[in-house]
């Protein structure tokens, strides 16, 4: 059985929300995007600053390595559960 990870988007701007896949493109097209893969239990396997949404999937599962082993859960774009979110300093 495949383990289940999660692509979860932290922050983003209007242009990375945009482009879903990996253009190449000249930079001032692209936006700015970050995001992590997660383990069910909310353990952080990778973290990955991107251009775009779609190069953020993209670089996000390259920190798998060998990905037939996952069960990758895309949430990106989608508003980050509970359980994943980045908990800022003093709350709990």
């Amino acid at each position: 059985m495949n383990e289940k990870v999660y692509m979860v988007c932290d922050k983003f701007d209007d242009k990375a929300s945009k482009i879903e896949d990996c253009p190449n493109i000249g930079i001032e097209f692209m936006g700015t995007c970050a995001g992590r893969i997660l383990r069910e239990d909310g353990t952080e396997i990778g973290r990955h600053v991107s251009s775009s949404f779609g190069w953020l999937r993209n670089d996000l599962k390259l920190k798998l390595g060998d990905q037939s082993k996952y069960d990758i859960v895309d949430l990106i774009g989608k508003p980050v559960p509970e359980k994943f979110r980045i908990k800022k300093e003093g709350e709990k």
